[in-house]
């Protein structure tokens, strides 16, 4: 095995985030986004934009595993934060007052900003992801 995916199969995820909600299970583990498989009922737009964040770094981590570059934690969650606050404004969406309509056009501009950046050597990488984060939002009220 790879040292770096050794690393990686630490579960991930800060004690404050599974604080806050408690019922969730820390889902990052082996260095890949899993989404948390709560019920319907407990999902809200507040929870899915943070998981979005945690996907992101997630998604961001392989791509930097992927062009064979170091990461620092620290810069690169707040570089991902800044990436999706930045997304969020850029569909007219409230980042601070989640919707579930401004959620999906956010991750619909996050995966469009990936794929841009990635081309086809990040096109597994962002195809998980994107699945995985459609999970928690076709929980969200208002999905079919």
């Amino acid at each position: 095995m790879d040292p770096g995916k050794a690393r990686g199969a630490r579960v991930l995820g800060d004690s404050a985030q599974h604080s806050k909600y408690p019922h969730l299970a820390p889902s990052i583990v082996a260095g890949q986004y899993k989404a948390p498989d709560i019920p319907k009922e407990k999902v809200t737009p507040t929870l899915v934009r943070d998981e979005l964040l945690r996907c992101f770094e997630s998604a961001n981590k392989e791509f930097m595993h992927v062009l064979n570059q170091p990461t620092e934690e620290q810069a690169l969650k707040a570089q991902v934060r800044q990436f999706v606050t930045g997304s969020f404004q850029s569909c007219g969406a409230s980042f601070d007052q989640p919707t579930r309509e401004g959620i999906v056009s956010a991750i619909g501009q996050c995966k469009s900003n990936a794929e841009a950046m990635m081309g086809q050597k990040g096109a597994d990488i962002i195809r998980h992801h994107y699945n995985e984060m459609m999970k928690l939002v076709n929980k969200l009220p208002g999905s079919r």
